[in-house]
């Protein structure tokens, strides 16, 4: 329980530093299903997703975003928190140019 509540917490503080250090969002929210294979690492992923996107982002950013949208879902009660499996289902959000 601690561990979940330090993780928020962090999750938390760097939402608020990096607050106002962004460009506006160009485009449009774009929301894609990604299917993890084996052998792909969270990192990998976040890099595939982050090149399509019209907003630039620190890839570790980036990554955390993917976990807190699917942290009910997948990461919730994994530890590391980043921790994936093949065959998991991720939803990652990205912004697209119109």
């Amino acid at each position: 329980m601690i561990k979940k509540v330090a993780v928020m917490g962090l999750m938390i503080l760097l939402a608020i530093a990096s607050y106002g250090n962004s460009e506006p969002p160009k485009g449009h929210l774009v929301s894609e299903f990604y299917i993890v294979k084996s052998g792909d690492t969270l990192d990998e992923i976040a890099s595939k997703f982050i090149a399509k996107s019209s907003v630039r982002r620190d890839i570790r950013e980036f990554r955390e975003g993917i976990i807190e949208l699917n942290y009910d879902k997948v990461f919730k009660d994994r530890y590391p928190y980043g921790t994936i499996y093949a065959g998991d289902h991720l939803q990652i959000n990205y912004w697209e140019e119109d």
